[in-house]
């Protein structure tokens, strides 16, 4: 049975505020995004990676 991973916890917003803030980076709103669907990405990919196991 496949599951479905939500993950929904950081903001576009918070994402550009953290580099913004962390890095001295300012971050577009399509960069940020950009940035948040490859965390994602990498996420879920890691999280099926480990049910599987």
């Amino acid at each position: 049975m496949e599951k479905k991973v939500e993950i929904s916890n950081i903001t576009i917003e918070e994402i550009i505020k953290i580099f913004k803030e962390e890095e001295g980076i300012e971050l577009s709103f399509e960069e940020a995004k950009d940035i948040l669907s490859f965390l994602t990405m990498l996420l879920k990919i890691t999280i099926k990676s480990f049910l599987e196991q």
